[in-house]
């Protein structure tokens, strides 16, 4: 299991590069072009097009894993305020 702080170092960078506006505007572009040469090019041309298709593929992987990064650094996030919350608990319980 990958600790807590290194989740939550991952979701920050992945964080950082899909809000950043330069990558954002390539990332979309570079989709775009991708959908727009796979929808022009011809239907006999199926390598050309399982190769667009598959570059397509590649960039929402991209996306998903960035994502998932972030949604992980969430969650530990959550896991600490918990783990904190708990300790605060077991301290007022015992008179600390």
């Amino acid at each position: 299991m990958v600790a807590i702080d290194k989740r939550i170092y991952d979701a920050d960078q992945a964080r950082l590069v899909l809000e950043n506006e330069a990558f954002a505007a390539a990332f979309a572009d570079m989709k775009a072009e991708i959908t727009q040469q796979w929808e022009s090019s011809p239907v006999r041309d199926a390598e050309g097009r399982e190769e667009l298709f598959k570059l397509l593929k590649l960039a929402n992987k991209l996306e998903l894993i960035l994502r998932s990064s972030m949604d992980d650094g969430k969650l530990a996030k959550h896991e600490i305020n918990q783990k904190q919350n708990w300790a605060d608990r077991a301290k007022q319980a015992i008179g600390l």
